[in-house]
């Protein structure tokens, strides 16, 4: 009889949450630094929300809770005894799972023990690694409040159209308000680059990096905070087709325009003319209406190109001789010195802030303010921009300079 009512609890268990009652979940220890983003990342869990509700779940935290180094978190990665003879007929006996899927899941245990963070191969220690939303998404165990998130989508789309910026791309055309700390203040954001020149490029497994590319997602994401403060923004550089992208690898084009749909030259100088003048235009017209010079603030995005083996934090360039264009490149360095404190206490921050004698420093009526946000070249300064939570992270500092700029 006990053995009965035992069989029958596991059986319970095993509807209950979709798994086998064989599998477990993968547990590691936090290291110093680390975040729910990064960890995720680590792991190839990044870019579904199903594992990052599921992780949620699992340690019992939300999405503003914070790691504690040396403790014990569950990975929403579920482990499986391998049978010796396939991952399908492993998996089958709870889950219907086809050739496709069956290859999904090798790739990643291959990828994971490539990176060593598994120690041997699934097929020699019949350690079977296997992603929740290879799974779990598709049982009666998927988060119910993704399955609600739909309507609120719909209500969203309708909204005021004041608030959609299509340039955003569909998914982040929606900007909610969250407050109005830079009501009354215009920005520029112009990406480095664009149109026929990429800026600088590299190469990652086997994927082209280009600067345009990247500086202008981290430019749009900044667009987007910015705007939900309350600010007025203008993007300068801009690309009708790639919105805000949530990829590690963005496909490089020569697409780009400027505001006004102008076409960006292949000359040089005559680009940075462009931009220029476009900028000091609207920069008169905001005089005409009673916007005062020091709240209207150039940004220009870019990333730098030096030896492979040189590692770069941010940094920034104002113009020689404006004490305000420094001031505001002062506060944006501050405020990354502050964030690495607090979350890479390991590791000193090692930007600066240096004058430049730059055409669009020198040549522009705002104040402007020119930053580079990583090495190119570098493999561990790659992560840095081709991380799409990255790039949502250096957007979200440098916004939270500005505001602390204009609330000091």
């Amino acid at each position: 009889m006990r053995r009965f009512f035992l069989a029958l609890i596991l059986f319970i268990i095993t509807i209950k949450t979709g798994f086998a009652v064989t599998s477990s979940w993968l547990s590691i220890k936090a290291k110093q630094g680390d975040q729910i983003a990064s960890l995720l990342s680590r792991y190839h869990l990044q870019g579904s929300i199903c594992n990052k509700n599921q992780f949620y779940q699992l340690n019992r935290l939300s999405a503003s809770s914070r790691l504690q180094v040396g403790r014990t978190y569950k990975l929403p990665i579920l482990r499986y005894r391998y049978n010796g003879r396939s991952i399908r007929s492993t998996l089958n006996s709870g889950h219907r799972i086809d050739w496709k899927k069956a290859l999904q899941i090798k790739n990643f245990n291959k990828r994971l023990h490539q990176k060593g963070l598994r120690h041997a191969s699934f097929i020699n220690n019949r350690d079977l690694w296997v992603s929740y939303q290879d799974i779990g998404c598709t049982s009666k165990n998927y988060n119910h409040k993704q399955r609600q998130a739909a309507p609120r989508k719909k209500q969203i789309t309708k909204g005021k159209r004041k608030n959609y910026f299509p340039l955003f791309g569909k998914k982040h055309a929606y900007v909610a308000p969250i407050s109005k700390k830079l009501r009354g203040k215009v920005f520029y954001l112009v990406g480095g680059h664009g149109g026929p020149d990429p800026g600088a490029v590299a190469t990652r497994e086997g994927h082209m990096l280009c600067e345009d590319e990247y500086g202008y997602d981290v430019t749009l994401r900044l667009a987007r905070r910015l705007i939900a403060s309350g600010a007025i923004v203008h993007i300068i550089t801009r690309d009708l087709n790639d919105g805000i992208r949530d990829n590690m690898y963005l496909k490089c084009d020569t697409d780009e325009v400027y505001l006004g749909n102008k076409r960006i030259s292949r000359s040089q100088r005559p680009r940075l003319r462009d931009r220029a003048f476009i900028i000091n235009k609207l920069f008169y017209s905001y005089r005409k209406k009673g916007y005062k010079s020091k709240d209207q603030i150039t940004l220009m995005v870019h990333i730098d190109s030096r030896n492979s083996k040189k590692r770069i934090d941010v940094f920034f360039y104002h113009a020689p001789k404006s004490r305000r264009s420094r001031k505001v490149a002062k506060r944006l360095y501050r405020t990354f010195k502050s964030k690495y404190n607090y979350f890479q206490a390991a590791k000193s921050y090692t930007g600066r802030v240096i004058p430049r004698k730059l055409y669009m420093l020198m040549n522009l009526k705002p104040l402007a303010v020119y930053f580079e946000l990583a090495n190119i070249r570098n493999s561990s300064d790659q992560k840095r921009i081709i991380l799409p939570q990255n790039r949502e992270l250096l957007a979200k500092w440098i916004g939270d300079g500005l505001i602390r700029h204009y609330q000091r």
